[in-house]
Order: C-alpha cells, then sequence, then structure tokens
C-alpha cells in the first residue's frame, strides 16, 4: 500500500527535537512496514477501535514489541497520516507510549528481581503507621500541608546507581502525578546517556526517509532536486546536492530499517525503497 506523497512525508526540519523528534523517527518508519499494517489491522479488529486486551502475532514476543504496537493500534492516524499532520489527540498517544518505553524495558528485564522497591499502600501496618508519627515528632517544624510520602522500600545494591537512581526518578514521577512524556528528557535517560539527538543522528535518519520517498515518487534525481530545493535553506531541511549521496541516504534508510523491525519484518523493505531511479513520474 502506498500513500500519496505530502511534503510533510519528506520535509522534517519542522519536527522538535528531543522526545518528538525519537517519536516521529518511529512513527514514520513503522509507516514502511507492510508487516506493521497488517498487525496493526487484526490489533484493530479485536478491540474495535478502543483500549483493550490485545493478542498480537506470534511474532511479537515480548513486553516491550507489544508495547510499541499497541501504541500505533491506538492512534487513529497510522499509518496513512504523517507525523506531522497527526491529530493531536494521536501524537500525545505516540508520545506517552514512547516516553514509557525506557521503563517497560526497565520492568521487562527486572520484574523478576526489581532493583528497587516501594509500596506505600498499607493502612493496617502499625510499624509504618509508628513511622509517621515518629517522623512527625522529629520534625515538628514541618506543616501538615508538606507533600510527603511514607512507605516501605527495599534496594537491591546488586544493580549499579544509575539504575537505581533512574528507579528512584521513576517512583518520584509517580509520586508526582506526573505524565512520563511530561518529565525531563535528562530523567528519562538517566540509564543509558545517548548522543545528543543532533543532525548526525535522529534529523539524518529522518532525512535519508524522505530521500527514498522521493526516489520512489519522482522520475529522476533532477525531479526530487527541485523539491528538495524549497528545503535547502531551512536550519534542518534536507538536501542531497549529488545524486551518490542522495543513493546513500536511501541505502541509509534502508539499513535503519532493518535495525528497527530486524527482529519482525524480516522479509521484506520498506515500502518505498527501491534499487534506483524508476524513471517514472508518480
Amino acid at each position: 500500500m502506498h500513500f500519496k506523497l505530502s511534503e510533510a512525508d519528506y520535509d522534517f526540519s519542522d519536527v522538535a527535537s528531543g522526545l518528538e523528534l525519537e517519536a516521529c523517527l518511529f512513527y514514520e518508519y513503522s509507516r514502511e512496514s507492510n508487516a506493521v499494517r497488517n498487525e496493526i489491522a487484526v490489533a484493530r479488529k479485536q478491540f474495535g477501535g478502543k483500549t483493550g486486551q490485545v493478542k498480537f502475532g506470534f511474532r511479537i514476543q515480548n513486553l516491550i514489541q507489544s508495547h510499541v504496537l499497541m501504541g500505533l493500534a491506538i492512534a487513529r492516524g497510522f499509518p496513512n497520516t504523517p507525523w506531522q499532520l497527526l491529530s493531536d489527540k494521536d501524537q500525545k498517544i505516540l508520545l506517552n507510549h514512547h516516553a514509557q518505553v525506557p521503563h517497560v524495558f526497565r520492568y521487562a528485564t527486572t520484574w523478576h528481581n526489581p532493583p528497587l522497591t516501594f509500596d506505600t499502600h498499607e493502612p493496617e501496618t502499625m510499624s509504618l503507621e509508628a513511622w509517621k508519627k515518629q517522623c512527625r515528632k522529629r520534625l515538628p517544624s514541618v506543616p501538615d500541608t508538606d507533600p510527603i510520602k511514607s512507605g516501605f522500600f527495599s534496594v537491591n545494591i546488586k544493580y549499579g546507581r544509575r539504575v537505581l537512581i533512574e528507579e528512584f526518578a521513576r517512583w518520584l514521577t509517580s509520586f508526582e502525578g506526573k505524565a512520563m512524556s511530561e518529565t525531563s528528557l535528562i530523567e528519562n535517560d538517566l540509564a543509558a546517556p545517548k548522543k545528543s539527538p543532533g543532525r548526525k543522528s535522529i534529523h539524518d535518519t529522518l532525512n535519508a526517509l524522505g530521500a527514498m520517498r522521493l526516489r520512489y515518487y519522482c522520475g529522476k534525481f533532477s525531479d526530487a532536486k527541485k523539491k528538495m530545493l524549497e528545503l535547502k535553506d531551512k536550519p534542518r531541511g534536507m538536501f542531497y546536492a549529488r545524486r551518490d549521496s542522495f543513493n546513500r541516504a536511501c541505502n541509509s534508510a534502508l539499513r535503519h530499517f532493518e535495525k528497527q523491525f530486524g527482529w519482525f519484518d524480516r522479509t521484506e523493505k520498506p515500502i518505498h525503497f527501491t534499487e534506483g531511479w524508476r524513471r517514472t513520474s508518480k
């Protein structure tokens, strides 16, 4: 299934850096997978357009994979609507799902032996009540209105400090009632510091996808170059002056697709990948 090409399908220069850029990258490459499209179509039939229990196909092997696909299934605009034209509701759904991925990954790999455990809901535990009273007596100047959380906790020190700090930050987010997508990116990235999401990473990977789509829809390089000239002066606009660099970008998009969906879409290439110029205008 192909879509009618719009500027939002190849110009990603206006996508904000940070979480939105990362979510856009996953979303746009997901649109290129027939396997993902088919999986989402089956999932939507199961819950009839509403959130609910879904049984994914046999290739979905773990909680992380089902989590990221569930976000696509709930977003009504997938797969036909480009990221930048999605409704605010759809974007919020996808941003929340993307923000939760590190925490889902941590849970999936440590649930059987968690690094940090809190329990703040044991009203019948007298030792906890005694602890609260003792703290109140020790700190008489602290107002009763101060937002203090009391509870039991255990720390598994076999985990490194970075993991424990991230887990504690996650609990703080929960105590504060904040959505994961609204928390600081620094907090969300404590588990594994990443390279700066600058031009050399995410924007270039999206620009490579844009180039791949232009090669599919344009009859020749000169046709694609005319479209890119409109983006040349944008701060992160896509522009490849030479045919060989343009073709390298298309191959880069293919490699990223294989890296992102190698666990799932093993046999197919991106929907809009071509080995070369098609010599026909779409």
